[in-house]
């Protein structure tokens, strides 16, 4: 028997799905970025080889999207793998009775609605448009497309109960019950659940499986090599099992509700795939698409900004940068407890024996605090983090989820430098202290020794404006540019992009109305976290530059 290798191209978001291989698995990314090619093609065809005999759910809205955009090139791709339609494959009817292949676990009575695998796997077709599809259907896996047009109330109520049951028969696998959902950039509210996916992703386990991952294929690749000699390869046999168990393990869970398995969420765009589409290709969707469009589509753009808000300049890409310390990362062993990272080894943008500045903002719902360091040439916002008071977190929680997440950070330098306005300076019946002294107290009682600064009355509104005009703009030397880590400060620039500006008269004023108790703007979404960041920029150059009152000073002259 002669087996034909064939060499396929991957671009990045694709490789880090084959390297993760999580047991949910969502994606986010723009036009012709390859995802039926390769993340639902391969996940599909693996789940089906895994699970003999068992179903996976191939859901879209409507039945004809699943005969007309999804279907057809999910057959073109499993081809590429070496899939052939009749000999590995059959759609919407039986194999013939020749291949003696094995009928599915739960027989169908009509084989419409199903592809027939080669080794009696089924995939089986829902829709939302015909009622009653996904009824009393027990599924073992779930793959769907252009999932942001899907009822996502519909798909919880319908088909995400179904993906049961057979854990006796596979319930050991990874593969069992795992999840791919893809589409493109959602540009209704509606479709935006799927990016809010982003928040079950634990990092610290991704790292761990892609490192154990990569070694796997080095010792697979070893053991297939001729000049491997027989006891290296039963040393490396028994190596490759073990490691294959631990992945197992990693990505599959517990399977209790507080372990579901592997999840990973990415977002890519069509640049990504540009080595096998051309820049001409992409040049010509800039000049047929509307700019909104391309920026979705091809792009991959969230559509979060306010264009005229009150920091109108500001520009993610631009202002915006990831740092990880992936030598820390990388000495990781292969057994470490969950969660090992979650804390500020993994920044690379840390500096070590350097005092951190922070800020914070107080409303009742959410309390938030931004953390800082200054660098040569810019300023470096290098962390965000929040508490809810719906979830009944108040100050000191807040204060103690900074001491824990900067706790290896304590060991080199054990200096905060606190900014806060008249806000935390507040008392009443029930508190005689400060806000601003129940911060400090908690940092002192973690360990850390705390620099006060107090800068009194924030300027008013309408100086703001122009002072983050002038620093974003970064034309003028006087103003220190800012940079924001954009991985730990995701929340903190979807707040500040999306507050509002208005005017009256020739004066701006910042929406706060997203504030308010009863307002259908999630808190983390309004301008609190946003508040605190101008309070930790205002604060650390209040007097930088020497001036009396030099905010004032300095962009009016």
């Amino acid at each position: 028997m002669v087996t034909e290798t064939k060499q396929i191209w991957l671009n990045k978001p694709q490789k880090l799905s084959r390297l993760i291989q999580a047991k949910e698995e969502y994606g986010v990314w723009g036009r012709a970025t390859g995802k039926t090619d390769e993340p639902i093609a391969h996940r599909s065809s693996l789940g089906a080889n895994v699970m003999p005999r068992g179903t996976t759910g191939i859901v879209a809205e409507t039945y004809a999207q699943l005969l007309d955009r999804t279907l057809p090139p999910l057959f073109k791709a499993w081809e590429k793998f070496g899939y052939q339609r009749g000999k590995h494959y059959w759609v919407r009817e039986r194999p013939d009775k020749r291949f003696k292949i094995d009928d599915p676990i739960y027989k169908a009575l009509d084989p419409q609605h199903y592809i027939y695998w080669w080794n009696g796997h089924v995939f089986y077709m829902i829709s939302q448009d015909r009622s009653g599809l996904a009824n009393a259907k027990s599924l073992d896996a779930v793959v769907a497309d252009e999932v942001k047009f899907l009822n996502f109330d519909q798909y919880s109520e319908e088909v995400a109960p179904a993906n049961r049951g057979n854990d006796e028969l596979f319930g050991h696998f990874a593969e069992h019950h795992m999840v791919t959902m893809y589409t493109d950039m959602p540009t209704k509210n509606s479709g935006k659940w799927i990016l809010e996916k982003a928040n079950l992703v634990d990092h610290d386990m991704v790292a761990q499986v892609i490192s154990i991952q990569i070694e796997y294929y080095k010792m697979v690749q070893e053991y297939n090599h001729p000049r491997t000699t027989k006891p290296r390869k039963i040393y490396l046999a028994r190596k490759i099992t073990n490691y294959y168990i631990a992945l197992n393990e990693l990505r599959r869970g517990s399977g209790g509700d507080d372990d579901p398995g592997l999840v990973w969420y990415s977002e890519a765009s069509t640049l990504e795939n540009i080595q096998i589409l051309g820049v001409k290709k992409i040049n010509q969707w800039m000049r047929e698409l509307k700019q909104h469009v391309f920026d979705q589509s091809i792009l991959n753009l969230k559509n979060i900004g306010t264009p005229d808000g009150f920091f109108h300049m500001l520009d993610a890409e631009y202002h915006g940068y990831t740092s990880y310390d992936y030598n820390h990362i990388d000495s990781l062993g292969l057994y470490l407890p969950n969660g090992l990272i979650k804390d500020c080894r993994k920044d690379g943008d840390l500096v070590k024996g350097k005092a951190l500045d922070i800020a914070m903002d107080y409303n009742a719902a959410i309390k938030s605090l931004v953390v800082g360091q200054d660098k040569q040439k810019f300023y470096a916002t290098l962390n965000s983090m929040f508490v809810l008071g719906d979830e009944g977190k108040v100050l000191t929680d807040m204060v103690d989820e900074f001491s824990l997440y900067y706790e290896y950070h304590k060991h080199s330098c054990n200096v905060v430098n606190y900014y806060y306005d008249h806000t935390a300076m507040g008392t009443d019946s029930t508190r005689l202290e400060t806000l601003a002294d129940v911060v400090c107290s908690r940092l002192v009682l973690k360990g850390w020794s705390v620099n006060r600064h107090y800068i009194g009355q924030q300027p008013e509104h309408d100086v703001r404006y122009r002072l983050w005009e002038e620093v974003f703009a970064e034309k003028d030397p006087k103003f220190k540019p800012a940079r924001f880590n954009r991985d730990n400060c995701e929340q903190l620039l979807i707040s500040m992009n999306q507050t509002g500006v208005y005017k009256i008269g020739n004066k701006h004023k910042k929406v706060k109305t997203t504030e308010r108790k009863g307002s259908k703007v999630r808190p983390q979404d309004a301008p609190h976290l946003g508040d605190a960041w101008e309070t930790l920029y205002i604060g650390r150059f209040r007097t930088e530059y020497g001036y009396e009152d030099p905010l004032l000073d300095m962009v009016t002259s």
